[in-house]
């Protein structure tokens, strides 16, 4: 007697499930009621199904709840974000400060320039964890020209230049400090890294960031891109793993960010022959295998951007994207939902022009990972970008701020057309850009997509789908064609209003830094 799968057990038909991936568990329950209703009924497959479609991974034993506990509360967050509605409210008063950044649910600023030593850190509250905000400060005993944190690690980067007995900078230093102590890292090999750029400047800026084992600086010279370096180091045994210097060839370097464990990317523009300008991407490997005694990364790609008119009097290109997979946390993204933003600023016609383009990070690596196209090093446009990225008229000088996972939040316009701020305010926006997340939008009949007397914080929710592109004139543009692009994104807007901040995004809410004539003055974090 033969036996049919759709008669088995609950309990038998769930084992099964559980060896299967979440596109396959949800092809499984389309395909008849038992399977559907055991799949319904199992708390750790649906566990995995709402990971899936929220872009996210499990922390794994970190996480002290239970599966239903962690499905529970995945749920609201991510209902939160949809709604845009917030749990609770925390203000905090911040000292005058001029650097921060925002990672893994902390905030950490520094003191300059009364205290040029002293880091402070707010850890934000966490509904998930039920822990209060708190905050501590340390004393690093070095004077910094920039830090980096990465809170899963325990690790803080602090970048300081000391001047020599004859006055002048020639090595900058860099500490690898524990953020719960100040104390030299455990997992350093050697506690401080040392670099000296084989050109230097007085007028100088760095660009740290951190992902995973991979610590990487870049050293900018405003005004001369020939002294432009970046610098990537395996930050655990000290190892310089790679060399960027600017040349001709390679433009300037203003804007670097990371997109896997083996590759980053550039931006250059550079002239063409007509007098026009061409923006690319530039995509390089720094594990690959160079010539004997290079420390130059392979160059494995490069992506042409809208060609610029030769009418151009400036611009500027900076790169940003979310933080990478954070294990060990409750959740954390996935490899495959993180989003790069070129965040684009021109002079053109004596007016000022700014556009975000969006575009999925595992789109650009599967072109490289293509065999087909192994031959094939640069990526003309209409190749890639009209259907692969979104390009909006969006002002954004702090690119990756605003990013974290496939969301993107940004400050809309007040009612008076102020796009600074002014006493009307400006509307809180979230941008998806999870295709599952629209996927989901798109089946619920548009039953949640109009706001209700139980949603006050939501003003509107928009679905933008691949047949609704975005088109920027290349007649009222600083773009010498037509541009066209149709990534879909789900786009909600809140009805809260914020003056004069800087707002940024983390897994369990937005960040609001407000302002004054010398900087920030306090923190307030809307809780998902």
């Amino acid at each position: 007697m033969s036996l049919k799968i759709d008669t088995l057990p609950n309990d038998v038909l769930i084992r099964v499930f559980k060896e299967l991936d979440a596109c396959d568990i949800r092809r499984c329950s389309l395909t008849c009621r038992v399977f559907h209703e055991a799949i319904r009924d199992s708390v750790l497959l649906q566990y995995r199904l709402e990971l899936a479609v929220a872009g996210l991974e499990d922390g794994g034993t970190e996480c002290r709840l239970s599966i239903a506990e962690r499905l529970a509360q995945l749920r609201t967050i991510e209902q939160g974000w949809a709604k845009l509605c917030f749990r609770q409210k925390t203000t905090v008063d911040l000292p005058q400060c001029h650097t921060w950044r925002l990672r893994g649910g902390v905030l950490a600023h520094d003191y300059a320039p009364e205290m040029p030593s002293v880091l402070s850190f707010v850890q934000l509250p966490s509904a998930i964890r039920g822990t209060p905000v708190h905050i501590w400060q340390i004393d690093m005993e070095v004077i910094m020209q920039q830090f980096a944190i990465d809170p899963p690690q325990d690790l803080v980067v602090l970048v300081a230049w000391p001047e020599t007995p004859d006055g002048q900078w020639h090595t900058f230093l860099i500490h690898l400090r524990a953020m719960s102590t100040g104390e030299r890292h455990p997992c350093a090999t050697e506690p401080v890294l040392s670099c000296v750029p084989t050109l230097l400047d007085t007028d100088y800026s760095f660009n740290t960031q951190i992902m995973g084992d991979f610590l990487a600086i870049l050293y900018r010279t405003p005004g001369d891109y020939l002294r432009d370096q970046l610098y990537v180091w395996d930050w655990k045994t000290g190892q310089l793993l790679a060399f960027l210097g600017a040349s001709p060839r390679t433009a300037d370097i203003t804007s670097f960010s990371f997109l896997s464990l083996r590759h980053f990317i550039t931006v250059r523009c550079t002239s063409e022959p007509d007098g026009c300008y061409q923006p690319e991407l530039l995509m390089y490997d720094f594990i690959a295998a160079r010539p004997e005694g290079s420390m130059e990364p392979r160059l494995v790609r490069i992506y042409q951007l809208p060609c610029l008119s030769q009418n151009i009097a400036t611009s500027l290109f900076i790169l940003g994207s979310g933080p990478p997979s954070e294990p060990p946390t409750f959740f954390y993204p996935t490899s495959c939902s993180r989003l790069l933003t070129v965040s684009m600023h021109f002079t053109y016609l004596l007016q000022e022009q700014h556009y975000v383009l969006f575009v999925h990070v595992p789109s650009l690596l599967e072109e490289v990972n293509a065999r087909s196209n192994a031959d094939q090093l640069t990526v003309p446009w209409e190749n890639w970008g009209p259907l692969r990225t979104r390009m909006m008229p969006i002002c954004d000088y702090r690119a990756g701020y605003h990013v974290y996972g496939t969301r993107y939040v940004q400050q809309e316009v007040g009612l008076d057309g102020d796009p600074w701020g002014s006493a009307s305010g400006c509307r809180l926006r979230v941008l998806d850009f999870n295709p599952l997340a629209l996927r989901r939008a798109l089946s619920s009949q548009d039953t949640s997509l109009s706001p209700s007397e139980d949603q006050p914080e939501l003003l509107s929710i928009t679905i933008v789908q691949d047949t609704q592109p975005t088109i920027i004139d290349e007649h009222e543009s600083a773009f010498t064609q037509r541009v066209s692009t149709a990534l879909p994104y789900l786009d909600v807007i809140g009805r809260r209003t914020v003056s004069d901040a800087e707002t940024m995004i983390d897994l369990e809410g937005v960040v609001h830094l407000g302002w004054d004539w010398w900087g920030p003055t306090n923190l307030e974090f809307l809780c998902i």
